[in-house]
């Protein structure tokens, strides 16, 4: 599933983005339960040590507000490290250097 790109989970509503992090993480093998999921997901990808991160997960993300935390999550993911994102809406310009679910997609 890990296609070394941002994923980024869209939904304008805070729930929902969070279930579908939640859902991601356990797919890519980070958690077996929701409740687990919930314990390793912070607000912002800000929250964590972008430096020596083996993961990151947020809820609120915004690809356009700091471009350099977006190169530093988009080095990541070349990585290999899972980064996972939830974010409002998706604007066409990060389109490219990320995997997009959508409500209902996962």
């Amino acid at each position: 599933m890990k296609q070394n790109k941002i994923i980024v989970c869209v939904s304008t509503d805070d729930m929902e983005r969070r279930a579908m992090i939640q859902r991601l993480i356990i797919k890519l093998g980070f958690a077996l339960t929701p409740g687990d999921a919930a314990k390793i997901i912070k607000k912002s990808p800000e929250d964590f040590d972008i430096n020596t991160a083996y993961f990151v997960f947020a809820t609120h993300g915004n690809l356009s507000s700091s471009p350099n935390i977006t190169h530093q999550l988009y080095r990541l993911a070349i990585q290999g490290v899972a980064v996972v994102v939830g974010v409002k809406t998706l604007k066409p310009q990060h389109e490219m250097m990320c995997e997009v679910y959508y409500q209902g997609d996962i």
